[in-house]
């Protein structure tokens, strides 16, 4: 019978994970003896068959010999409400009731992963259990190691995507401890990582939520004067070098070969390598600024005030008022800078920006054209123990204790240490590289002198592409001087005018919260009156839908979801939750409705004020 049990349960699992039996049929005998686990069965005190590992002469029961089912429903009971579309992980397939009652109480759209770090067990449970019924219809992902383990990691990272690591629960079976702690540890880890880098942003987001606005409003102001990224294409020669200069720690080995490379290529740094850049002599072509909050300290140098800038709408604020030479923009997606072009019946372009002010310079590069472009400082790891060049944020960069650090491969080291940030950042560089050389004819070239390795570039020293790539004169400061605004004075009095109306705009929202709040009011009142009037809840929702939409189609409301970190938690952590009757709903739809209105005011009044203080004192 077992054996016909095991048929059937290949079938199931081929159904639902094509390819894995094969894997299996390919690699149990091995795996089997590799792992000597001596895994047996013995009847509980209910009559059902149970499982036991035999392990350095210890008898490790992987359930209850009373009741095999009486700790999963316990666990069960003790987690709480378990929300619709939830992420659930199981560690270990040695009780199968854990599952059997998440099953009952859970609802089908809750996505469960079962990983099994033992092969025996797996294997043996493929003989005993029935896993049609085991895994019924809802979305069960089995990750079993020695079969498709390098999965892990991924599908962990995929289920808590978003905002679903509140959500999440998980179980890891009992004597799995004892038994293989080092995959227990693993597994507790992804899940930690993944949740600690959900809180990181949303903690980033708390932190950056005062400057949004206040950056944007005051940087919005230089648009009206200012240029297009796009205005560049075509204009500066794509038969030179690009080089975008990083301030990696590997900056510092070969600054100085830079000043060879000027005004034979396109040297485009990011904001962080302006000073030491600067102090060598060397004068960019243009700096890239991104981050909200970088210190203002790090361009004021008065060599760098007239420096060409490619600037996103959310930079420090302060950035953009020191600086007094052309500024460039592309589409930061925020509707209220597009309405500043649609009412010019005009448009401004965007390109993927990578989160980073290198990946920012980066791509500038890719869309403007160029066939040659090089990396210079951009470590992307902590080459010699340091985070930045000297000359950056200190004159002499600190070495700091890295050996916690993650590692990766380096382009003159095995290894290399870094962050999870860098090395996202050197991933989306690669995947950058490979997408964009499918359509384009270019080389990528890595001429820092340490670092981590970025997938799809050649290794060079920097003074070989010189010698190699600089072969030909150009004055780029002529092409980008050559360059009128984008905008004519008339088309500059039509924005101040809209300026001017902003405060008035916002207002608009003031008011809009005041009255979804009333209506969430009546709402509750409706739901608290007992025998439901059907028709006057669906009248009282459309309201609510109505009133949403004429929030949502203010162009300022951007500004607002991008601050409202605590209003945004209040509408997307509770839209999982079902309720047994409209009543409840209703309730409950009243209470999130009523404090995400008055947030929702709070925070206009706030961006009304900063509006009142910005673009409305224009002139």
């Amino acid at each position: 019978m077992s054996e016909n049990q095991k048929d059937r349960n290949l079938k199931e699992l081929e159904k639902r994970f094509p390819g894995i039996t094969q894997q299996i049929e390919k690699k149990y005998e091995d795996l089997l003896k590799k792992e000597e686990l001596c895994i047996k069965e013995e009847l509980a005190f209910t009559g059902e068959k149970i499982l036991l590992v035999e392990k350095n002469g210890r008898t490790l029961y992987l359930a209850g010999r009373r009741s095999p089912a009486a700790h999963p429903i316990n666990q069960v009971s003790v987690l709480g409400q378990i929300i619709p579309n939830a992420p659930i992980f199981i560690l270990g397939m040695g009780n199968l009731h854990y599952l059997e009652e998440l099953n009952k109480v859970a609802d089908e759209s809750v996505q469960i992963l079962i990983y099994e770090p033992n092969f025996s067990v797996f294997y043996r449970q493929l003989q005993l259990a029935d896993f049609k019924k085991m895994f019924g219809n809802r979305t069960v992902v089995l990750i079993v190691e020695g079969i498709n383990e390098k999965g892990l990691e991924r599908m962990i990272s995929t289920m808590l995507q978003g905002d679903r690591v509140p959500l999440m629960k998980y179980f890891v079976l009992p004597n799995y401890v004892e038994l293989c702690l080092e995959q227990v540890e693993k597994f507790l880890n992804l899940l930690k990582e993944n949740a600690k880098s959900y809180y990181v942003s949303l903690g980033t987001k708390m932190f950056f939520r005062n400057n949004l606005a206040d950056n944007f409003y005051s940087n919005v102001r230089y648009v009206r004067t200012g240029y297009k990224a796009f205005q560049l294409f075509g204009v500066i020669p794509t038969d030179i070098p690009a080089f975008i200069v990083s301030a990696g720690p590997s900056l510092n080995k070969n600054i100085k070969e830079l000043k060879r490379a000027k005004n034979k290529s396109f040297i485009i740094a990011v904001d962080t390598a302006i000073k030491p850049l600067v102090q060598a002599g060397v004068m960019p072509d243009m700096f890239a600024t991104l981050d909200g909050i970088k210190p203002v300290e790090l361009i004021e140098q008065e060599e760098a005030k007239r420096i060409p800038l490619l600037a996103k709408l959310n930079s420090t604020k302060g950035m953009l008022d020191f600086h007094i030479g052309k500024k460039f923009f592309i589409d930061d997606g925020f509707r209220y800078a597009n309405k500043l072009f649609e009412i010019n019946q005009k448009r401004i372009e965007g390109f993927p920006v990578g989160g980073s002010v290198a990946t920012l310079a980066f791509s500038l590069a890719c869309y403007l054209g160029f066939k040659k472009i090089v990396f210079v400082g951009q470590d992307l790891a902590y080459t010699n123990n340091k985070s930045h060049a000297d000359g950056t944020f200190q004159e002499k960069m600190p070495e700091e204790d890295t050996k916690k650090f993650i590692v990766v491969p380096g382009n003159y080291e095995e290894e290399v240490p870094t962050l999870p940030n860098l090395n996202g950042y050197r991933k989306w560089f690669g995947e950058a590289i490979e997408q964009w050389k499918k359509g384009h004819d270019v080389e990528f070239i890595n001429a820092t002198e340490g670092g981590a390795k970025i997938e799809g570039t050649i290794l060079m020293p920097l003074a070989e592409v010189i010698d190699k790539e600089c072969v030909r004169e150009v004055d780029i400061g002529a092409c980008i001087g050559g360059l009128s605004p984008f905008f004519n004075e008339e088309e500059q009095d039509r924005i101040v005018e809209y300026f001017h109306d902003t405060p008035k705009q916002i207002h608009e929202i003031v008011l809009l919260a005041q009255e979804g709040e009333k209506i969430y009011q009546q709402l509750e009142k409706l739901c608290k009156r007992g025998n439901m009037d059907k028709r006057a809840y669906q009248k009282i929702l459309k309201r609510i839908k109505k009133n949403r939409e004429k929030i949502e189609e203010n162009p300022n409301y951007d500004l607002l979801t991008g601050s409202m970190v605590t209003a945004e938690q209040i509408i997307r952590s509770s839209q999982y939750f079902k309720y047994d009757t409209i009543e409840e709903e209703g309730l409950e739809l009243a209470r999130q409705g009523k404090e995400y209105m008055k947030l929702l005011e709070g925070y206009a009044k706030v961006l009304e004020q900063i509006a009142e203080e910005t673009v409305a004192k224009v002139e």
